[in-house]
């Protein structure tokens, strides 16, 4: 955090007009060890830094001038887990649901537990941080979304009864964008480095009663903290090809290191330009080529 000292390396070569940038580390002993491996590299037989480096490496001591923090890990999606068990129908006219218990993992005792009004959990549990907080995304009535806090236990926002059915959630975490490889002090940190923060989020579903695919839409949960989550449909009635997921915290098994993101919605940062690609199913007509509106299927 802004402050620390990291040591960047430099290699030098005679005529180059800048030295060019290995990398910063916040020991100087793993800086030291990163010009022993420079030094030693070879390339077709010959010593790779006499022909590109000529001049030797140098360790610069440097301060960083952000507050940022690179999170810790394990990210909460594989942190926390849920099980639920079914509740039955009170009577034939109305549906049974489900008891949800959240568990920390490593920890015996559920932190809370919910009951949600629909008897398929489905993908309706994303645990999330923002501003050091932990909470999770919940679908505790079928047609609505919810936000839960993992420390409290108590719901902190709710959108309202619109008749938008989640069937999964997807919140982007630090370490879903970055492998950790740049850190605070780098030559390449910059402001894109910070995101995302868990200011916004990902829900597919459907309308009610138009369950023939699952629609993509937006979360606003940059005002958590006044009780508001919103949803927008940003995207226009996507369909998305939500295929091929199974987040970790719908299992009670840890993950085996760190857990993917949802394959179909991939989101990047871009000098300060946010952009997100959607996995979406085509149709065309095979006769002539042409394709087909998905609201037309």
């Amino acid at each position: 955090m802004r402050g620390d000292i990291v040591y960047r390396v430099y290699g030098r070569q005679e005529g180059r007009a800048e030295d060019t940038f290995f990398g910063a580390y916040r020991q100087r002993g793993e800086a030291e060890a990163k010009i022993e491996a420079l030094r030693a590299r070879v390339m077709h037989e010959k010593n790779w830094a006499e022909q590109y480096h000529n001049r030797g490496f140098v360790l610069k001591p440097f301060e960083v001038s952000t507050d940022f923090e690179i999170p810790a890990t394990p990210k909460p999606r594989d942190r926390y887990f849920v099980e639920s068990g079914s509740i039955s129908a009170a009577n034939t006219w109305t549906w049974g649901g489900l008891n949800v218990s959240v568990f920390r993992r490593g920890e015996p005792k559920p932190i809370c537990s919910y009951r949600r009004n629909y008897s398929n959990m489905y993908g309706t549990f994303e645990p999330f941080r923002q501003n050091g907080h932990d909470l999770a995304l919940i679908s505790t009535d079928y047609t609505m979304t919810t936000v839960l806090d993992l420390v409290s236990g108590e719901v902190v926002a709710e959108e309202p009864h619109e008749g938008f059915c989640p069937a999964g959630f997807y919140v982007p975490d630090w370490w879903d964008v970055h492998d950790g490889t740049i850190i605070p002090g780098s030559q390449y940190w910059g402001p894109d480095e910070e995101w995302p923060n868990g200011d916004i989020g990902f829900v597919w579903g459907c309308l009610w009663g138009d369950d023939d695919s699952w629609k993509v839409q937006l979360l606003d949960l940059s005002r958590l903290s006044e009780g508001v989550v919103a949803r927008e449909e940003r995207f226009g009635y996507l369909p998305l090809a939500a295929a091929g997921y199974d987040p970790s915290c719908l299992h009670a098994d840890p993950p085996e290191g760190m857990s993917a993101p949802p394959p179909f919605i991939r989101v990047h940062r871009y000098s300060g330009q946010t952009y997100v690609t959607f996995n979406v199913p085509s149709r065309f007509d095979l006769e002539s080529g042409a394709g087909i509106d998905p609201l037309d299927w």
